[in-house]
């Protein structure tokens, strides 16, 4: 049950919210330190699906993208692009920050990446180009993680991944909402 909080606060909290837990999970990562990114998220989630003004959208949003985003970065590491820091529970997966940056990434496409989130051509160009330069930060700023490949090869490699990856989300989102409003 949501509780009501002005627009524009909640969208605040959105997105000072999301760049909190961005920044405490690649500094914590970097220094191989992730529980606080790591709360840091979950407090976020709790939060954003507390004032959101539709949860179950965003939980539904956060169903799909969590695995997405795992499966996304798991690929990324598999092939050699990236190399993680540590906080990895299980060798050859992304690493548990991630895991938590997903979540809350998951819960700003609703909120404060709304607009992007229902354009296909916008989506794509957020995460052809927006992904490669956060990987770039997340990398030479905090050394949470290392590009294994050449720049050019890396970064087309991530933005394609991300480009194409988001627009299979916001396609499986908006089936899903589809579906759950034709039976209505």
């Amino acid at each position: 049950m949501s509780r009501a909080l002005p627009s524009w606060a909640f969208m605040a909290l959105n997105i000072v919210g999301f760049q909190a837990v961005w920044l405490l999970c690649v500094y914590g990562a970097g220094n191989d330190y992730c529980l606080p990114g790591i709360l840091a998220a979950i407090a976020f989630a709790g939060a954003t699906l507390v004032f959101s003004p539709d949860p179950r959208k965003d939980l539904q949003t956060l169903a799909l993208g969590l695995p997405l985003g795992a499966l996304m970065d798991t690929l990324l590491l598999q092939t050699g692009i990236l190399q993680f820091s540590h906080c990895t529970p299980l060798a050859g997966m992304a690493p548990i920050w991630i895991l938590a940056l997903w979540l809350g990434f998951a819960l700003t496409l609703n909120h404060s990446l709304k607009r992007i989130y229902s354009n296909t051509l916008w989506l794509f160009l957020f995460g052809f180009i927006g992904a490669p330069i956060a990987y770039f930060m997340a990398a030479y700023r905090f050394n949470a993680m290392r590009l294994e490949s050449d720049y050019i090869t890396g970064f087309l490699a991530i933005g394609l991944v991300w480009g194409f990856g988001l627009i299979t989300l916001r396609y499986a989102d908006a089936r899903i909402s589809h579906f759950k409003a034709s039976r209505t």
